[in-house]
């Protein structure tokens, strides 16, 4: 990704984002591991229906570090041209295991059943640790990141 155009992505959202937090650090994190399920999950979080994300520590730590409240993501489609910025307004770590309604009601509606939501990242972050050597376990650490949509684009 071209650094000029996440500069030019910045400054755009900078005329939306109050000016006491202009220097606020932002992070540049990409949705989803497929070009299919960054286009759903960017549509979602850009219409509203979508407003957390559940993360792997080691995950974030290799996309700037542990968010914290009042954080700025950049959230990237999957080739990284960035879609939209949104403001983390809660951050928590826990197991998988963990995870309650609470939590999910962040969700699309068709993921915000506990359960639901469960197979959908046991079957999302499975492969993914099976490509690191590693097996899914619900003891595993995430954190979840409770946010609000600041700047959308197309």
């Amino acid at each position: 990704m071209d650094v000029t155009e996440f500069e030019a992505f910045w400054a755009r959202c900078r005329e939306v984002v109050p000016a006491g937090s202009r220097a606020a650090r932002y992070t540049v994190r990409r949705m989803g591991n497929a070009p299919a399920i960054s286009e759903t999950l960017l549509r979602l979080v850009t219409t509203g229906q979508k407003t957390g994300v559940f993360s792997r520590p080691q995950d974030l730590e290799a996309t700037g570090g542990m968010p914290r409240a009042g954080d700025y993501v950049i959230f990237t489609d999957h080739s990284g041209r960035p879609r939209c910025l949104v403001q983390i307004e809660e951050c928590r770590s826990l197991k998988f295991c963990d995870v309650g309604s609470d939590l999910t009601a962040c969700e699309s509606p068709a993921a915000q059943d506990v359960e639901v939501w469960r197979g959908i990242h046991r079957r999302y972050w499975t492969p993914v640790l099976a490509a690191e050597g590693k097996s899914f376990d619900d003891e595993m650490p995430i954190v979840f990141q409770r946010f609000r949509l600041v700047r959308a684009e197309d």
